[in-house]
């Protein structure tokens, strides 16, 4: 009896030792790479260690062809509804005469290939002769909201205005947007992956034959002004670049900021705990990697945005420049986010300072 009760409370002992492990082995340094499966452990991949900027820059950018996929439909839409509002209601009927005159330039949906995946953008092409290789300006827009988007959603205004001076533009939907291919499922993943597709979508473009590869330029907005640097960063190109506005608040701080204060923002906020415990976060983030910067940037910043502020800003040109790069801030008292009121001056100061590198 005494041998039956021995053998029972092992059998106790090692069904919940083996339960215990398998519900709690990833949170052991020397155990979180493997995974119970299929009646053994096998390697679990830390599948967003190729993200980490060491990684990337090993990696760099891999081209593809651009394939045009038809009109800019949405865009055009708003072109013509943009003209209409300027003229009285007799003369409403000269909106798409007058929107045809202005479009010196093709305006077309188009796609290429990151990693496999279809992702999908807007391109403007100046009507000059293909032989005159154009410079080109890679558009990067900032947060979107998939319900309602439409493909140059956020760049479209500006990027017309660059066409208008010469410059073939070129914005990305990003996956999960537009005609492109779905993002990755982990958030995390999906943040990442952004910057692998501006550097494979700016090899692509240097493919075109009308476009000159050696005149490279970035535009940016918001979010995709964290991208912007980073592609800088893990590029170490000289590609002459606009901030708008950018995301420059440090990660993972700046993903924690967008969690809800209440219990809605426990998930964001166990997923930044989860990453901490199997990556190291500065390997991911922009400012740890500022000495990368080989290429010339100016931010634009309003004093009345409720997103970014003036003082992150200073920071990042303060560091750049005790690094010896070039960094100008421009700050526009009393402006929003999305430089509303002084539109008019930094998009005529953007055309200045591309015109004054890449049309050397």
């Amino acid at each position: 009896m005494k041998k039956i009760i021995i053998l029972a409370l092992g059998l106790v002992l090692f069904l919940g030792t083996g339960f215990y492990v398998y519900k709690n082995y990833y949170k052991w340094p020397w155990f979180s790479n493997l995974n119970p499966g299929g009646g053994k452990f096998e390697r679990k991949e830390n599948k967003l260690e190729k993200y980490d900027f060491d990684s990337l820059k090993k990696r760099g950018g891999i081209g593809s062809d651009i394939k045009i996929e038809g009109e800019t439909v949405d865009v055009n839409i708003r072109r013509l509804n943009a003209i209409k509002a300027t003229l009285p209601k007799k003369k409403q009927k000269l909106a798409q005469s007058i929107l045809n005159k202005s479009m010196t330039w093709k305006s077309e949906i188009f796609s290429f290939q990151s990693n496999g995946k279809k992702i999908s953008g807007m391109i403007n092409t100046p009507m000059t002769p293909m032989s005159n290789k154009m410079p080109a300006i890679i558009m990067i827009r900032g947060f979107a909201e998939g319900e309602g988007y439409y493909s140059g959603s956020g760049t479209w205004k500006v990027a017309d205005e660059l066409a208008k001076n010469g410059y073939v533009t070129v914005s990305l939907d990003f996956l999960g947007y537009g005609l492109s291919n779905n993002e990755s499922a982990d958030s995390l993943e999906a943040r990442f992956e952004k910057v692998e597709s501006v550097m494979d979508l700016i090899e692509s473009v240097k493919r075109l034959p009308y476009v000159d590869s050696s005149k490279i330029g970035i535009w940016a907005h918001s979010n995709g002004g964290q991208i912007a640097l980073s592609t800088l960063e893990v590029s170490s190109a000289d590609y002459p670049t606009v901030l708008w506005a950018p995301m420059t608040n440090p990660f993972p701080q700046s993903v924690l900021d967008t969690a809800d204060s209440g219990t809605s923002g426990d998930p964001i906020r166990k997923l930044i705990s989860d990453f901490g415990k199997r990556y190291d976060p500065r390997r991911y983030a922009v400012e740890n990697y500022y000495q990368w910067i080989e290429a010339p940037v100016i931010i634009h910043q309003g004093t009345a945005d409720v997103w970014c502020n003036v003082d992150w800003q200073q920071e990042v040109v303060n560091k750049l420049k005790a690094l010896g790069k070039s960094a100008t801030l421009y700050v526009y008292q009393g402006d929003d986010h999305n430089l509303k009121n002084s539109w008019n001056q930094v998009v005529g100061q953007d055309i200045g300072f591309f015109n004054s590198i890449l049309k050397k």
